[in-house]
């Protein structure tokens, strides 16, 4: 078993500083940067520390990405939906996740892009992109049953690609309304698929 999956080292104080110092010096210089004496650096502990907890310095790139997509899909979930209580608006879980989106720093969006790209030739990044991605579809999904929407587990990747779509726009050419903009998009994406899930036509969609 890797040493960096045992309980014992998922504990360590150190071992959890490596991780998030190693997104930021992604996001900083890219994966192809991204070293054991930069990551250390960072984190404000010994050089030998990164091996300790790590076989490769793929493996620590690994681990901290996939540690960031778990944690911002945990962010990006609405609240659970109880039992009995009546399905969320369009306009709520728009304005959750919309706030949520607007807060993330722009380090995480470059540090979560690189992956994405950079996975395309490392086949090592491949299980970081694949949690990351599933990581979103799982947060779509939950908002989409909160709004008693959810039968069709396919609707979710719609949910992620505007997310996405925004984030990257965010890096590329930020707007002061684009919080705005985004919550008005996932309303009206969330309020149609609740529509068509309850086996309702859109307003202007055909007939």
């Amino acid at each position: 078993m890797s040493r960096s999956l045992t309980p014992r080292s998922r504990s360590r104080p150190r071992r959890d500083a490596l991780l998030r110092a190693a997104v930021e010096v992604i996001a900083e210089h890219g994966v192809a940067g991204t070293t054991h004496r930069a990551v250390t650096e960072r984190a404000g502990v010994p050089l030998a520390t990164a091996s300790y907890y790590f076989d490769s310095i793929g493996e620590l790139i690994t681990e901290a990405l996939r540690l960031f997509a778990e944690e911002r899909a945990r962010e990006l979930a609405p609240p659970a939906r109880a039992e009995g209580d009546d399905p969320a608006s369009p306009e709520a879980v728009a304005a959750w996740a919309r706030d949520r989106f607007v807060d993330v720093p722009e380090l995480q969006r470059l540090a979560f892009f690189e992956m994405v790209v950079r996975s395309a030739r490392s086949p090592e990044l491949a299980e970081s992109r694949r949690v990351a991605l599933d990581s979103y579809r799982h947060a779509a999904q939950a908002a989409l049953d909160a709004l008693d929407a959810g039968g069709d587990p396919r609707h979710a990747r719609a949910f992620v690609a505007l997310h996405l779509g925004f984030s990257l726009l965010r890096l590329t050419d930020p707007r002061d309304d684009d919080g705005e903009q985004l919550f008005a998009a996932m309303r009206e994406l969330f309020a149609g698929q609740r529509l068509v899930e309850r086996g309702e036509t859109p307003a202007g969609d055909g007939g």
